[in-house]
């Protein structure tokens, strides 16, 4: 039997299954970056005398660009500031440790004198995103500082299904916000095993790069198919929170036949997450409220839940309690991947195949017309 292991938060756990039970899903596209080049590329980055480093997210990869960034200033002896958004200060402050880490406030005051200040470089993973089609610097900033243009971009959605890797009127909304700007930023492209690509611009430019990458390591030709493992993006830390880890089964919709069995393996240790998660969990919307509500945090997954709790099974191995995710959230849950393995092949033949995906990150799937049916 092959070994295959799966992250689930501080550990690995091991997938027993026969090779004629196994499909995994690799994605051959994803070069990691030579150590020189990726240094080469680092130190073309300009930075001088009050350059304001802002990384979105405390990802590995992003941690690892903005470490290297602060040691190339301090031996140049150049004074950098670097700054955070409230929701990671306390990540990055244990990850970039002896770094002096200013806190922004979420409004938008504060983000127009970040994004027309040239000093400012923003540092943001950039992925795919079930909602915007594609994550990076604009995505987070309108998330993060403009409440009212979020709103906005949710109500402009097309229907109320998962997008991955689709540009659609919501990442309109989101790149109008960087328009014109004098900041600059910094989109990372990087897998479990490390960093992929780099682009440094202007915003939009920036972003605009990433995803033309993004989209040319998309997997041609994958298969539909009828039971998927999903394991998590340890670069990201996806399996801490349900609505992180939620992320992964919407970016995966696009290859699931309809009653397809999906397993999600994360621990999520830090709970709900999202704001709209978290007040469904407790009974405190319904999952119609996305359809008449002011945009909420995280209230997509309440709408991707409502529209496709129907169409697929989904199964889950976490530490959160049982009775939220099945009486909820209408999850199964098994106690381990043996468990979830045994589940379908039991329901799907002995001869069955199990698609599993070791690296969310690589997993770029184009559309199959069947699962939006």
């Amino acid at each position: 039997m092959p070994e295959l292991w799966l992250n689930y938060g501080t550990t690995d756990i091991i997938v027993d299954l026969k090779v004629e039970n196994l499909s995994l899903v690799e994605n051959p596209k994803f070069d990691i970056l030579n150590t020189e080049i990726l240094k080469q590329e680092i130190e073309s980055i300009q930075i001088e005398d009050g350059t304001r480093i802002i990384p979105l997210d405390a990802s590995i990869s992003t941690v690892q660009l903005v470490s290297d960034l602060i040691a190339i200033a301090e031996g140049k002896g150049i004074n950098l500031s670097i700054g955070s958004i409230p929701k990671i200060k306390k990540q990055l402050s244990h990850k970039l440790q002896n770094q002096n880490i200013i806190s922004f406030e979420n409004n938008v005051e504060h983000l127009q004198d970040l994004i027309n200040d040239k000093s400012t470089i923003f540092v943001s993973k950039a992925s795919i995103d079930p909602f915007f089609g594609y994550g990076g610097t604009p995505i987070t900033l309108l998330r993060e500082f403009e409440q009212d243009r979020m709103n906005e971009a949710f109500q402009s959605r097309t229907d109320d299904l998962p997008h991955p890797a689709i540009i659609g009127p919501p990442t309109e909304v989101a790149t109008k916000l960087c328009e014109g700007v004098n900041a600059k930023s910094i989109e990372i492209i990087s897998s479990n095993s490390g960093i992929t690509n780099i682009f440094y611009d202007e915003i939009l430019q920036s972003f605009q790069n990433a995803i033309k990458k993004l989209e040319s390591l998309a997997i041609e030709d994958n298969p539909e198919v009828k039971s998927l493992i999903v394991g998590t993006n340890i670069d990201t830390n996806s399996s801490s929170t349900l609505s992180s880890s939620l992320s992964l089964l919407w970016n995966s919709v696009n290859i699931l036949k309809r009653n397809a069995i999906v397993v999600i393996v994360s621990e999520n240790n830090k709970g709900f997450g999202a704001k709209a998660i978290e007040k469904f969990a407790y009974g405190q919307i319904k999952l119609e409220d996305y359809k008449n509500s002011t945009y909420l945090e995280g209230l997509e997954h309440v709408m991707f839940m409502n529209e496709l709790r129907e169409k697929f099974d989904v199964a889950i191995l976490s530490s959160l309690p049982k009775y939220y995710l099945k009486e909820t959230f209408g999850l199964k849950v098994f106690s381990n991947v043996q468990e979830a393995a045994e589940k379908i092949l039991q329901t799907n033949g002995k001869s069955h195949r199990i698609s599993i995906i070791q690296d969310p990150n690589t997993a770029i799937f184009k559309t199959h017309d069947k699962t939006r049916n």
